[in-house]
Order: structure tokens, then C-alpha cells, then sequence
């Protein structure tokens, strides 16, 4: 974690190994992670950001990010097994690592980013997060996720976690579809602005007077892990820069879109970025 006081971004999750499995015979091993992804946008925006993230002493992507995890001795990293040649996408996690706690939380921002990927953002960091920042914008599978038996990703109800009670120290929830669909929506966005995300139908925007439906941009999908990732970071730059929330899906879409057409944490090439939301 960086020594500074203060940054403009501050991104909450841990790094992860990935084992993508694209078809028979086909698999590569990746550095993943919400962590990972978003600091790619972060990185192509030049934004000042930091990033509070644990690790196992098997991590072996330190020189791959701009701002390593703190390793936990006798640990190991988070690894995800995805699927991905069977026409949707099957998660299975085969190691935790360690929480993220409340001491880790080290800098103030303007925006937070919590982006948990496997139960490592405890409600108390969530709490103190929420201390820290201005804005929090938080990812619905670090609130939900749990595991069966066989180790395969699955979404709780939202009223059975902790985090229920603490809807209102999120600023933004952003959900996948399948995410939503263990919300009480209505409930939800009464108390929080919830934003799902529909794939290549783009995303909805709902607070608690309002729906806003934001189209997406064509893509050419190859790989959907991570988009959701740099989906909302592309969010927390509009909220950073203090766009109205139509402008901040848009971004959001732009970097989701981009993210879909390369395997692995993409190389982005912001140019192409519409002048109306640079």
C-alpha cells in the first residue's frame, strides 16, 4: 500500500491468479483480480490512484501491477478456474486468500472502489472505507459471493450477508443481471444507486426516482472476465469528474466494451475514447 495521505481513486481487492480454460486443450494462467482490471483503466487514464489488496506468498504477479499486495506469510493467493468453452461461463475457486481489514485502509480518496472478488471485503473495511472516502462505489459479487460443495461461484441473497445493513455507505452497488437477480431491486435502489449491467444491451441506472437506460458500444466478445471490473471503474472516473450518472454509464460502457475483446487483464488504447467523454 502506497505511504501517501490522500489520492483521488483508492481500489479495494485483492489480485487474483486466474486459470482460464477456452476450449479443450486450450487453458493459460493469468494475473487476475478486480484490482488488476480496474488498474488498467486507472493506468490508461492517468488517474492518481491507489490500491489496498492481500496476497498469499505464492503470488507471482508483483512485478505486473504498479502497486504489489501486502503478502501474508504461509498464505495463498486467491485462484479462479473459468470455463469458458462452454457457451457461458462456470467459476470455480480453488484457494482464498487472507481478508482485507480495517488496517489496511491507510489513505483518504475521493472515490473508493470496492471491488471484492471472494469474500475478502469484510464489513468492517467496508465500514471503514466508507470512512475514508468521499464516494464509494462497490461491486455487488464482492457483497454476494459464497461457494458450493464443488468449489463453483454462486450469489447469495443480500438480506442473508452482513452487508445489507450497510446499503447506505454505498454511494453506487453495481450488479450483473445474475447479481440483481438476489436483490430486492426496488428495496435496493431506495437506498443506494443501483446500476445493473446487461451485457450487449448495455446498462440501467436506478435510483429511487429515476431509471436510466444506457446503451452499449459494439464489441467484439472474446473474453467477459474482468469487463464488469473495468465496467466500474469506467463508473468511478464519471463520478470522479463529477459527470450527471447518464455520462457515468456511458464511460462505464466504453471500458466494458473494450475489456470483452482481449483474454486476460486488457491493454487499452484510450484514444479511441469518444470526445464527449474525454
Amino acid at each position: 500500500m502506497s505511504p501517501r495521505a490522500s489520492c483521488e481513486l483508492l481500489v479495494v481487492g485483492n489480485y487474483c491468479h486466474d486459470l482460464l480454460r477456452l476450449g479443450p486443450g486450450q487453458e493459460t494462467h493469468a494475473l487476475g483480480g478486480s484490482s488488476a482490471y480496474i488498474s488498467s483503466v486507472l493506468d490508461a487514464m492517468r488517474v492518481d490512484y491507489a490500491v489496498a489488496a492481500v496476497a498469499g506468498e505464492d503470488f507471482r504477479y508483483a512485478d505486473h501491477v504498479r502497486y504489489p499486495p501486502r503478502i501474508i506469510p504461509g498464505t495463498r493467493t486467491t485462484q479462479f478456474i473459468a470455463e469458458l468453452g462452454q457457451g457461458e461461463r462456470v467459476l470455480r475457486v480453488s484457494a482464498r486468500a487472507e481478508p482485507i481489514r480495517p488496517e489496511d485502509i491507510t489513505v483518504d480518496a475521493r472515490v473508493a472502489l470496492a471491488c471484492g472478488v471472494m469474500g475478502e471485503l469484510l464489513p468492517e473495511t467496508l465500514v471503514r472505507v466508507s470512512e475514508r472516502a468521499r464516494h464509494v462505489v462497490a461491486d455487488a459479487q464482492g457483497l454476494l459471493r459464497a461457494l458450493d460443495d464443488e468449489g463453483r461461484v454462486l450469489n447469495q441473497r443480500i438480506e442473508e450477508t452482513p452487508y445489507a445493513r450497510l446499503l447506505e455507505r454505498i454511494h453506487v452497488l453495481k450488479a450483473s443481471e445474475d447479481e440483481a437477480r438476489a436483490l430486492d431491486v426496488e428495496q435496493v435502489r431506495k437506498r443506494t444507486c443501483l446500476v445493473i449491467t446487461r451485457g450487449a444491451e448495455g446498462c440501467t441506472v436506478l435510483t429511487a426516482s429515476e431509471r436510466i437506460d444506457v446503451p452499449a458500444f459494439p464489441a467484439d466478445e472474446v473474453d467477459p472476465t474482468g469487463a464488469g471490473d473495468c465496467f466500474l471503474a469506467g463508473f468511478a472516473l464519471g463520478l470522479l469528474r463529477e459527470l450527471p450518472l447518464a455520462r457515468c454509464a456511458e464511460l462505464a460502457n466504453w471500458f466494458g466494451a473494450q475489456a470483452v475483446m482481449q483474454v486476460g487483464v486488457p491493454k487499452l488504447d484510450v484514444s479511441g475514447l469518444p470526445a464527449s467523454l474525454r
